[in-house]
């Protein structure tokens, strides 16, 4: 009995230090990205359930979109707090709500977001999530990028890389554009077969042709997963340019499906799909690559995999956002088919 207590002892105070923990963290996070806002003039918006917190016309404040989204701290979160957060937010939306400042509203609201489906309104798994993005692909990119290239590590972290975004695409999905499970088995195995065979093949022309360096040998997973993560999209997403997507007007009102739409917003997302793998890629490469020259670069240990993981973490959070925000995520546009009539402009998602 005794044992059995003091086990439930040391839990308790496991997780006490875990919610302080995950407190400092987030008052840590706000308050740097609160002196990048001041430093660049940028004052987020009064809160909205509706409206995004920065103007998403400017490239800073799209920026300062999706690096909320990708905020890792509400992973830590279990879908309970997370709950708490919802009722917050339905508080708030009933007029129950009295004493909240605009800042508590803004990260209640990115906590559900970032917990809960969209559509369904159900939790995402964990791993899935958006907040989980960058810590789940850190140890992939590790093994795909910085890790020994040989005959059995390339194929494998390609396959992993692959089979991580099969799983994040399917429970992000649009519950109003679904794909069946048999595209999704199709995307997933030519994803991974492409990304595969491109990756080992080009490893091989580029070590015969230009040398066994790593950033020379960086350029064939970067084109491979560049490929295979268009040919995902394309399979994914290819419905949409027969049946259209979603215009809304200025208001939020449905005004129709548009090809045209379908068209554009696919060609943008392409674009930073197939562009940011290499500055993605490349990234983490030249800043082990600087460290090593200047050294700083530990030979093993903690101290290697510190300096690994520091590499990628700059990449995912100020790489990977910066190339996602190349587009407004909501598309504005004058004009779409004649069909479509709109009192003022046409309004669609672009998706990712």
């Amino acid at each position: 009995m005794i044992p059995i207590l003091i086990l439930a002892k040391k839990l308790e105070f496991f997780k006490d230090n875990c919610h302080r923990t995950i407190n400092h963290a987030i008052i840590t996070i706000q308050f740097n990205m609160n002196h990048l806002d001041n430093f660049f003039g940028v004052k987020p918006r009064p809160f909205s359930l509706t409206e995004t917190k920065f103007d998403q016309t400017t490239f800073y404040g799209r920026w300062r979109y999706f690096m909320d989204l990708v905020n890792p701290i509400p992973i830590f979160y279990s879908v309970a707090k997370a709950t708490e957060y919802k009722t917050f937010l339905e508080q708030y939306k009933s007029g129950q709500l009295t004493k909240a400042s605009d800042e508590e509203l803004w990260y209640a609201r990115q906590v559900v977001q970032s917990t809960f489906h969209p559509d369904t309104g159900e939790p995402i798994n964990r791993l899935f999530r958006f907040s989980a993005f960058g810590p789940a692909n850190v140890p992939i990119m590790i093994g795909m990028l910085l890790s020994k290239k040989t005959a059995f590590s390339i194929p494998f972290w390609q396959a992993v890389n692959q089979t991580y975004n099969v799983g994040f695409n399917y429970s992000n999905r649009n519950i109003n554009s679904p794909f069946t499970m048999g595209q999704l088995a199709f995307s997933y195995v030519l994803a991974t077969s492409s990304s595969v065979v491109i990756s080992t093949y080009l490893d091989k022309l580029i070590t015969k042709r230009g040398g066994t360096s790593m950033m020379i040998r960086t350029l064939g997973p970067a084109t491979a997963v560049a490929i295979a993560g268009c040919f995902n999209l394309m399979v994914i997403r290819g419905r949409e340019l027969w049946d259209g997507i979603k215009v809304y007007d200025k208001d939020g009102n449905f005004l129709g499906m548009s090809k045209q739409a379908a068209y554009d917003g696919l060609s943008k997302t392409f674009a930073i799909r197939f562009g940011m793998q290499y500055p993605c890629c490349f990234w983490p490469v030249i800043m082990v690559g600087g460290m090593r020259k200047m050294g700083l670069y530990p030979a093993a240990g903690v101290g290697k995999i510190g300096a690994e993981v520091f590499a990628l973490c700059i990449t995912f959070y100020f790489v990977l956002t910066s190339c996602f925000a190349s587009y407004p995520q909501m598309i504005e546009s004058d004009m779409l088919e004649p069909h479509l009539v709109s009192p003022n402009k046409f309004y669609y998602n672009r998706g990712l």
